[in-house]
């Protein structure tokens, strides 16, 4: 498989599994959210060997919040000030998707960052 169609195809599963790690929290299962996290913490990392941080920061543009959330959230150290930018707009969202953006900007802001 050549280096873009492994990008391509990362990109597409970090995408995923966002969607489905922000289904298993509103189910309210933990252990499902855990297991997204750490297909989330495998994609990015295999993102960042393969040089593919800078398509999946283009999903920063995706209409959907919980896709572009997820990846201002993972990327936030490698594009700080489109990664906040994105989650300030995400921030104003209603519900559990605009209060996990804007905490996410605390952290940020307080020096207190971790994925």
């Amino acid at each position: 498989m050549q280096q873009h169609e492994k990008v391509t195809k990362l990109v597409g599963w970090f995408a995923k599994a966002a969607l489905r790690h922000a289904e298993a929290l509103e189910a309210m299962a933990e252990d499902l959210a855990a297991a997204e996290v750490a297909d989330l913490n495998r994609y990015y990392h295999a993102l960042q060997r393969e040089g593919g941080v800078p398509d999946l920061l283009r999903l920063l543009e995706d209409p959907d919040p919980v896709i572009a959330g997820m990846v201002a959230v993972y990327a936030m150290r490698e594009a700080p000030e489109r990664c906040v930018a994105r989650l300030s707009v995400i921030a104003r969202e209603p519900g559990l998707m605009g209060f996990r953006a804007q905490t996410a900007l605390e952290r940020w802001e307080s020096g207190e960052w971790e994925q």
